[in-house]
């Protein structure tokens, strides 16, 4: 496994077939230009749901999960049974952020063994990664042509 995790969901638009019926325009620009992006050949769109170091909770919560894949930095398909048991974890430690098991919930379901002394913020952070991941592997973001891709880099 390399030095960085990423976790993304690609979704097939085919922009270039009438028959997915894709219609609009697609404006951007960085730092001020125009990127010239022509929506016809628009196949996929991949949005980056999460980055992070391989230390992190998540890639041991992966680990554990996907034992063959974290082996090499190729990238690998997340099934729907993963995300929806990861969807779940992370609605568990939510609920369970004001109750006295919150620190065992989160070892328990995200690998994750918060220190006795962690700082607000550190807290703070931890808790809206979840809150992300919980809303990116939800019931509203999973469509018929979405899949969930987990990579790593060296």
């Amino acid at each position: 496994m390399g030095l960085d995790i990423y976790l993304s969901k690609k979704t097939f638009i085919g922009a270039m077939f009438d028959s997915c019926g894709i219609s609009g325009i697609i404006s951007l620009k960085k730092r001020g230009r125009e990127i010239p992006i022509k929506l016809r050949r628009v196949a996929y769109v991949i949005e980056d749901i999460y980055h992070g170091r391989k230390a992190h909770w998540l890639h041991e919560w992966l680990s554990r999960e996907l034992t063959d894949a974290m082996e090499n930095s190729k990238e690998y398909e997340l099934g729907e049974d993963v995300i929806n048991r990861l969807h779940r974890a992370c609605i568990e430690v939510l609920e369970h952020r004001n109750k006295p098991d919150f620190r065992e919930v989160c070892k328990e379901k995200l690998l994750c063994d918060l220190n006795p002394e962690i700082s607000k913020e550190a807290l703070d952070l931890f808790l809206d990664e979840v809150r992300e991941l919980a809303e990116a592997t939800g019931p509203n973001e999973k469509t018929d042509d979405a899949v969930f891709l987990i990579s790593a880099s060296w």
